[in-house]
């Protein structure tokens, strides 16, 4: 019988992707996109930090197989979309990612005119920056 009471979620602490070889995606995550690895397990995982969450990247056939956790993997192209805190640093971003060679696939423009652009990472998943305001703010309700 459901409750009409239940404990709240604040966010989302970590996000996975599944990937095939730790050193060329920790050589893109690190080195391109400048997040900070915290621990990299070769042929198993890495992980990144982004601001307060985690980027988590577990190579499938690993995470499937993992003896201490429960199972997990996905395939196909998964997404990931990254905010930044300004316009000025969203266009940055479009110049940087044309600088390192990295096609933009698309760019969309949401309500309020905020846009995000896409592009894909080593194993082909579609990456997304977004301009802030994408979303509600929780904090300001709006």
């Amino acid at each position: 019988m459901p409750s009409s009471w239940r404990p709240s979620l604040s966010h989302i602490k970590e996000t996975c992707l599944y990937i095939q070889d730790t050193a060329r995606t920790r050589a893109f995550y690190e080195g391109v996109l400048g997040l900070p690895c915290l621990v990299e397990e070769p042929g198993k995982f890495v992980f990144f930090q982004v601001g307060a969450d985690m980027l988590l990247a577990f190579v499938r056939s690993y995470a499937q197989a993992n003896p201490i956790l429960p199972a997990h993997g996905a395939e196909g192209v998964q997404h990931v979309a990254f905010e930044v805190p300004s316009t000025p640093a969203y266009e940055a971003w479009k110049r940087y990612l044309s600088e390192q060679g990295i096609p933009l696939e698309h760019e969309a423009t949401w309500q309020k005119n905020r846009r995000s652009v896409y592009f894909r990472d080593p194993d082909g998943h579609s990456l997304e920056i977004t301009e802030p305001g994408i979303w509600p703010d929780p904090l300001t309700k709006g």
